[in-house]
């Protein structure tokens, strides 16, 4: 049942607040002035444990290729939008359903970058983005699996609209002569990451102008977004809200679109959920909880693997994995390495990239040759300089500071003071990240020049992060997203949605 609520925030001509469900409130704006505007944004708190995410799976006639009351009313969601744009019913970016991926993210060079995409996992932290880092980049990888573990995906219309608080100048206006604006649907998240709006633009007719791609950001900047995208617009633009459509589609009735995001809600958490939000292993059996409710279960048995937990995640894992750890890797020989993230296996040939494969007490990885002693190591060069690996790539490498030489032992290697007392703090050691002021980032020492705090500018220090590219480039280069345990947590080029 809806009850009315005012609730502070932004305040325009005519706005109408509706509580629809614990951490869900609905926006009703209506402005009559001289460019009319009709539209509707509905905000989540993601930080409730009872409200779970929920985007389209590929199942066409159910959840893809259908209008999003029908997808809404198959999944149970309280709150529903339209996706991504799509080519014959086929969304063009990234999409994940439930855990499933369907179909892959998408670069785009016609748009001056990387199609767009709100992508959430199932603990309720959204990423409102473009293509990550290409040290991470997931075409070698999957966006399901470490470090990202998005459980529900859709592509957004072109480039993001504002990022981490910036205007950004991607977006399709569609301009017909001097008409640019028109229907707009659009999801954006706050700076703290724990509120998601959805946000519907009416357009097309007199009492709703619709808006420009400019319009849209002033609307979503008001709304308090950090990160924000434009969703499909026209006459794909549709919101669902508690059992009915409540925008007017421009078309005159709702069009089947590629795919949709949702918003489930439910009044306590399942007893079959062990976990509110996250997966688990009972035996061979992987659970899966989302908002509360449980979004997936499967026997990994069934697929000759077995199942293994992560903190509050879980996942199946494929029987090469080294060892049976589902993120770990291990040397084939002197260049090939295996590795599994998340149980996922896959292998490599570091030597492509004139690398070796090393192992120390963290792991394997694909590493310079200087670093011999492990891809987290530090050695003496011929000429006495302390030199650090981290992460398999030369990290930094310089003269020792005067008075102190550089001395190894047991892979790693420091600057000693032999007039110091022992463990006073006069030098730093490297090689494993949890020593000396290199701690937590591969064990390279403190300062400009990586050989500790006594470094004095203009010692001789010669710094370089050169020598190997870093690990996760390497190893997502070679379909290999291995993740150290330090913590947790081309179809055609689209014409313009607007149309």
């Amino acid at each position: 049942m809806l009850l009315l609520l005012l609730l502070p925030a932004p305040v325009s001509a005519a706005d109408t607040w509706t509580n629809v469900a614990p951490g869900i409130d609905w926006l009703h704006r209506v402005d009559s002035g001289s460019t009319p505007q009709d539209v509707h944004a509905v905000r989540v708190d993601l930080s409730r444990e009872t409200i779970g995410l929920r985007a389209s799976m590929d199942a066409s006639g159910s959840e893809r290729a259908v209008t999003t009351s029908t997808f809404a009313s198959n999944v149970g969601a309280i709150v529903a939008i339209n996706g991504d744009w799509s080519a014959s019913g086929t969304p063009v970016g990234l999409a994940i359903g439930n855990g499933w991926l369907w179909r892959s993210h998408y670069d785009d060079a016609s748009i001056g970058g990387t199609w767009g995409y709100l992508a959430c996992d199932v603990f309720n932290t959204c990423t409102i983005d473009a293509l990550p880092p290409l040290s991470e980049a997931w075409w070698f990888g999957s966006p399901t699996i470490s470090p990202y573990r998005y459980y529900n995906a859709v592509g957004a219309n072109g480039l993001v609209l504002i990022e981490e608080g910036v205007r950004s100048s991607g977006c399709y206006d569609g301009c017909s002569g001097d008409v640019c604006r028109h229907p707009r649907s659009a999801a954006c998240t706050s700076a703290d990451g724990e509120t998601l709006w959805l946000v519907q633009i009416d357009g097309r007719r007199s009492s709703a102008s619709g808006m420009t791609c400019e319009e849209t950001r002033d609307l979503l900047e008001g709304l308090g977004c950090w990160n924000a995208a434009m969703l499909d617009g026209g006459g794909s633009s549709t919101i669902w809200i508690d059992g009915a459509v409540r925008n007017q589609p421009s078309d005159g009735s709702q069009r089947s679109t590629a795919n949709h995001f949702g918003v489930i809600s439910v009044a306590a958490p399942s007893s079959q959920c062990r976990l509110v939000q996250g997966a688990w292993c009972e035996g061979s059996q992987l659970h899966t909880c989302n908002g509360g409710v449980l979004v997936n279960e499967g026997d990994c048995a069934y697929f000759g693997t077995t199942c293994q937990e992560d903190g509050s995640w879980a996942f199946c894992v494929d029987p090469r994995c080294p060892g049976g750890d589902g993120t770990a890797a291990s040397c084939l020989d002197a260049t090939r390495v295996a590795a599994c993230t998340d149980g996922v296996y896959g292998e490599g040939d570091c030597g492509v990239f004139g690398l070796v494969c090393g192992t120390d007490a963290a792991g394997s990885s694909c590493m310079d040759p200087a670093c011999e002693a492990g891809p987290n190591s530090g050695f003496c060069t011929v000429e006495g300089w302390l030199t650090v690996c981290a992460e398999g790539a030369i990290a930094s490498s310089g003269a020792c500071p005067q008075g102190t030489s550089c001395v190894e032992s047991g892979g790693t290697a420091s600057c000693v003071d032999p007039d110091a007392p022992v463990d006073t703090g006069t030098s730093e050691t490297s090689g494993d990240g949890g020593g000396g002021a290199g701690e937590g980032d591969g064990g390279a020492p403190e300062g400009e020049g990586g050989v500790g705090e006594r470094q004095k500018e203009g010692e001789g220090c010669r710094c370089s992060a050169g020598g190997a590219p870093g690990l996760g480039a390497l190893l997502g280069a070679l379909g290999l997203l291995v993740r150290r345990r330090r913590g947790q947590r081309p179809p055609p080029s689209p014409p313009s949605p607007e149309r």
